[in-house]
């Protein structure tokens, strides 16, 4: 009965992952992703998940280059995705596939 139970509960935070990033793909698409000083990351392209970690991001294109950022880093969205401030540039992936899982 624990095994069923505990089942269930991972089906139930896979579908919440799912539901939040169909979210934060209508939200978050196509906006400019800026640090709070107005230095612009790019544009929110595609947004990624990972359901047995329950884990989503957002994948930020740049001229090119692609950029994987938590969506935990948000600290806004208005007209544009503020990210919060000590979120150090270095820190921010680089990645080549930006498949939505």
């Amino acid at each position: 009965m624990i095994h069923i139970a505990g089942q269930v509960m991972k089906l139930l935070r896979m579908l919440k992952t799912v539901i939040t990033a169909r979210g934060l793909e209508v939200l978050l698409l196509g906006k400019e992703v800026t640090m709070p000083d107005g230095a612009s990351l790019g544009a929110v392209t595609a947004i990624k998940k990972e359901l047995s970690q329950d884990k989503i991001w957002m994948v930020i294109d740049s001229l090119g280059q692609k950029r994987i950022i938590p969506v935990e880093e948000v600290a806004n969205v208005a007209d544009k995705v503020v990210l919060f401030g000590d979120l150090p540039l270095a820190s921010l992936a680089a990645d080549g596939d930006t498949s939505s899982s």
